[in-house]
């Protein structure tokens, strides 16, 4: 035991993997990184919000996550001791690491300590029009199998279940993306493991059983099919600004929700495949927060299934909940602070940024804030244009050291429109230059349009009618080719503008 706790950890992120006394220890994706987390803190005890805030940034999950990985990192340097809990205080890392690999044998890539022994069986799962062929499945032999699958609560459904994905609703992209539905599921495939009392339906299985019947939701698919729990999806935003919402249906039909936001598509896929994982293979015993965590995440799921379809004044109530039931979330301030400005009500706004900004001053730096930032630049436009200016410069330099690209490119486009205001045109036109060519390294559509519109203004506003127009046209050109319904109205709002001049 003195020995090991001398021997110092090597990190690998090339792999993922962490390299112990001459072992290679694999750790899924957010187990690694609480890891290295913990690691970068040596001796420090670090609480399970500030785990949770530098690693699950932006997402909303439950205190069981840390708790997973925290057992999940004990069991495979077990017997070592790696990390002490200091009760309702946090955790702290108790090894050396190191920044140079020490393996002695390059057959040395097991897991530490776990080396299952892996057995193929062929199985038939039943289903209501016949029977489909699953194919090859593994299973831990029960001498050793880890801790966190022993621990799982049994299901009162059925001894066997049977898990199918469906494929990712990509209909509310507006990009050239809309295709990676099936490339999703089937990421989400390869990562999800299956076990002696669970079977993972392959994508032609899902195919098939999709192509028997029209359903109205996917619950429906339980009449079809062997399954026992449906997993949907559903993804939307613009690059720079993802949103993935999934529901977990269960046969009994009760169902659980989750919201993930990313910057980017594989972001927020890989954090889609590590909740699935914590939700059905290894977390689960009752959340620490209590019921008020899943109700918060329930409502923030309805708001978000509303903005996504346009209808921001129906989730204003929703995400009014959700800040009620969890006030010190950031996420759901930004959220509700920005459905109030869409529908032009800053004064509403205001209190919910500045709560926001308040949450996150005692959180690791993060995007959020400089999101945040933005929203009061824009909500103080209609009364205060130099305190715009000076909180939407803050939010570019924030968004800038954050390399959160799109609000970067959001905030100089705004500081162009105050300018504009202020009928500085020869400075407003740089900015108003630089914020779309970065929308059109991001390739946004929306916010290409965007940016069209505010060359829109910029003419316009020194009665260069031709080239405003000129500018309006492209826009709505991108808008008839990319099919953007969403902001046809504001194209009409503009037509109607040009006319009048």
């Amino acid at each position: 035991m003195d020995q090991d706790n001398a021997t110092p950890v090597y990190f690998d992120d090339a792999t993922g993997t962490l390299v112990f006394a001459d072992e290679r220890i694999e750790l899924r994706p957010k187990t690694y990184a609480v890891a290295k987390f913990l690691a970068a803190h040596p001796q420090q005890v670090c609480s399970k919000e500030t785990i949770m805030n530098a690693v699950w940034e932006n997402s909303f999950v439950e205190d069981q996550a840390v708790f997973q990985s925290i057992n999940e990192i004990r069991r495979k340097f077990a017997p070592t001791a790696v990390i002490q809990t200091y009760p309702r205080r946090g955790y702290a890392w108790l090894l050396p690491t190191t920044s140079q690999p020490a393996i002695q044998s390059q057959t040395q890539t097991a897991t530490k300590r776990s080396k299952p022994r892996w057995l193929l069986l062929s199985v038939l799962v039943p289903v209501l029009l016949g029977s489909v062929t699953i194919g090859w499945f593994s299973f831990v032999d029960t001498g050793e199998r880890s801790s966190w699958l022993q621990e799982r609560p049994r299901s009162k459904t059925t001894k066997h279940q049977a898990l199918m994905v469906l494929p990712t609703d990509t209909t509310a992209l507006t990009n050239d993306d809309r295709g990676l539905g099936f490339g999703a599921l089937q990421t989400v495939l390869q990562r999800l493991p299956t076990d002696s009392d669970r079977t993972v339906f392959q994508a032609s299985d899902v195919l098939d059983i999709m192509d028997r019947k029209p359903v109205a939701e996917p619950a429906d698919y339980f009449a079809v099919s062997g399954a026992t729990q449906i997993i949907s999806s559903k993804l939307s935003g613009v690059p720079g600004e993802y949103s993935l919402l999934f529901t977990v249906w269960h046969r009994d039909g009760t169902q659980r929700h989750g919201v993930l936001h990313g910057g980017t598509l594989e972001q927020v896929i890989s954090d889609y495949t590590e909740a699935l994982m914590l939700q059905l293979f290894g977390e689960l015993a009752r959340p620490h927060r209590g019921a008020s965590s899943l109700l918060t995440t329930t409502l923030t799921h309805r708001a978000m299934t509303l903005l996504a379809q346009g209808e921001t004044q129906a989730a204003i109530p929703y995400l009014e909940s959700a800040v009620l039931e969890h006030p010190e979330e950031p996420m759901q301030r930004f959220l509700l602070a920005r459905s109030y400005l869409h529908l032009g009500q800053a004064e509403s706004a205001l209190p919910h940024i500045e709560a926001g900004l308040t949450a996150l001053d005692a959180l690791p730096p993060q995007p959020l804030r400089g999101r945040l930032l933005y929203l009061k630049g824009v909500a103080l436009m209609a009364n205060n244009l130099p305190a715009a200016s000076h909180f939407l410069r803050a939010a570019q330099e924030t968004a800038e050291a954050q390399q959160d690209w799109l609000y970067h490119a959001y905030a100089k486009a705004m500081q162009g429109q105050v300018l504009i205001q202020q009928q500085r045109f020869s400075e407003a036109e740089p900015l108003l230059a630089e914020s779309l060519r970065y929308q059109q390294l991001l390739n946004c559509p929306l916010g290409i349009v965007q940016g069209h519109l505010d060359y829109f203004d910029f003419y316009f506003a020194q009665g260069n009618t031709a080239k405003a127009r000129a500018e309006l046209q492209l826009a709505e050109q991108i808008v008839l080719e990319r099919n953007l319904e969403m902001v046809q109205s504001t194209i009409e709002d503009y037509k109607i503008k040009s006319i009048k001049s």
